[in-house]
């Protein structure tokens, strides 16, 4: 069985160029090479994202893979162009994961598999931000934010997002989490 099917293949680019598209408004509109640095940042934040979820479940002993949300991608782009990009809606799709003979996640498995996409925008986040500092390349800044803003927004305690799972799970790590991700989301501001 491959590691992905083609349609989880064609989801992935799908949900990838929607969100590089929402993430780059209005900027692009003046300054079409800004697609390729949204094309950067938000490709490694977002794949970096689904992916870590997919292995996670996958390490856990689930089946998994990634779909999305064609009504969450209208949202996007309809909510992006009507806030002039102020306010991106970031619900793309989700990886979906089960294991053999609808096993059900423990508490433990569930945690892990929630948090594993938004440990990985803080991490990026953090690194972004500390080679900033050392180097005043725009793109590190750029994708400061754009992985702290995909953790805030997946940490979101409702429809499905990650933060809704957490918060049932662990309200501890749930609060941690955000706590960093508004951090850094307000560091960013900053730079």
């Amino acid at each position: 069985m491959p590691l992905f099917s083609m349609i989880e293949i064609r989801d992935i680019t799908i949900s990838l160029l929607v969100l590089c598209a929402v993430f780059a408004y209005p900027e692009f509109t003046t300054n079409p090479a800004f697609l390729l640095t949204s094309l950067i940042a938000v490709g490694v934040a977002f794949m970096g994202h689904e992916l870590s979820h997919k292995f996670m479940a996958i390490r856990h002993g689930f089946w998994s893979e990634y779909r999305m949300w064609p009504q969450g991608l209208v949202m996007a782009l309809l909510i992006t162009i009507a806030t002039n990009g102020m306010f991106v809606f970031a619900a793309p799709g989700a990886v979906y994961f089960t294991g053999r003979l609808m096993k059900r996640p423990r508490k433990k498995e569930l945690r892990n598999i929630s948090m594993a996409g938004i440990t990985f925008n803080l991490i990026l986040m953090t690194v972004s931000l500390a080679l900033f500092y050392y180097t005043s390349l725009q793109i590190l800044s750029y994708m400061a934010m754009i992985n702290a803003w995909l953790a805030i927004f997946n940490l979101l305690p409702f429809g499905g997002l990650d933060g809704e799972k957490l918060l049932k799970v662990d309200k501890r790590v749930w609060a941690i989490l955000l706590i960093i991700a508004i951090s850094g989301f307000l560091l960013t501001g900053f730079i």
